[in-house]
């Protein structure tokens, strides 16, 4: 799990913004120019917020809620500057990372999740550091429920919470001698050095999106995947297996990152004593 690179505040956030705006219809853009005061202070409001770390006590603001239609087709409809402003929020990103969601890590980024909700915060409705890409199922999982009952964030924020690299994703093999098959679930594991804070977050941000549950749902068929690759490392003259998929694990931690979930699961792969059993004779383990 890999935070996003935040686009560089040059052109400003706002000045994204105002670009997006003044591509509007008159009568929308005129609304919003009159507005221009309320959306600047606001957005001095969210970096003043993420620079204390005080997100949650981030409020709804009744006048920019007054304008909740004019300021959230700044996004619903789609304009030039937009689809730049998206694009540039993609190509910020190191090269392989938006192949999975950066919220679960298991499916391509189709969509935008408003990190701080549109129906109550509209005028971040195209903020870069509130526009994150995300799949489909996260966008709708999450929906408007970013605060729990008790006001604290439930959900990571892609751009601004640094994870520590430390692992906490952890995943168990399971073999079945009947069926001669290899199984995997996967759990959360709270590591030494990480303090209540950040690890109920974190711990929030997996039960909400029910990621060790997706992580499950596509464990056996991954593995099935990973032996397969290194059957056909074997078959073309590779000489040790257990080096190979380190390799591959180890490559996928630099990009996505200690905890994701396909990495962990290579490597407990790579360690596990049966691996010779299940990739089958003809390979080689060492050399």
């Amino acid at each position: 799990m890999r935070s996003l690179t935040p686009l560089p505040d040059d052109p400003t956030y706002l000045e994204w913004y105002e670009a997006i705006r003044d591509k509007k219809h008159k009568i929308t853009r005129e609304a919003l120019v009159a507005a221009h005061v309320l959306i600047e202070e606001r957005y001095i409001a969210y970096s003043e917020a993420i620079d204390n770390g005080s997100l949650a006590s981030l409020k709804s603001y009744d006048k920019a809620l007054l304008l909740s239609d004019t300021l959230r087709a700044c996004y619903d409809g789609a304009t030039q500057p937009l689809k730049q402003l998206k694009q540039a929020i993609r190509d910020a990103q190191p090269k392989r990372l938006l192949k999975y969601c950066p919220m679960c890590g298991t499916t391509l980024p189709r969509t935008f999740d408003h990190y701080m909700p549109g129906v109550r915060f509209p005028e971040f409705a195209v903020h870069p550091l509130n526009l994150v890409p995300c799949c489909s199922t996260c966008n709708s999982t999450k929906d408007d429920a970013w605060l729990s009952t008790a006001g604290k964030r439930q959900f990571l924020h892609a751009y601004t919470d640094e994870v520590p690299d430390v692992q906490f994703v952890r995943v168990t093999l399971h073999e079945d001698q009947v069926l001669t098959g290899v199984g995997a679930t996967f759990s959360l594991d709270r590591p030494a050095g990480i303090d209540d804070e950040l690890w109920e977050l974190i711990d929030s941000h997996f039960r909400r999106l029910k990621l060790i549950d997706r992580y499950d749902e596509r464990g056996n068929d991954e593995v099935t995947e990973i032996l397969s690759d290194c059957r056909e490392f074997c078959h073309a003259g590779g000489q040790n297996v257990r080096k190979f998929l380190n390799g591959r694990a180890e490559d996928r931690r630099k990009v996505y990152g200690r905890n994701h979930w396909i990495s962990v699961l290579m490597t407990a792969m790579a360690q596990h004593p049966s691996l010779e059993a299940w990739v089958g004779p003809g390979c080689r383990f060492n050399g």
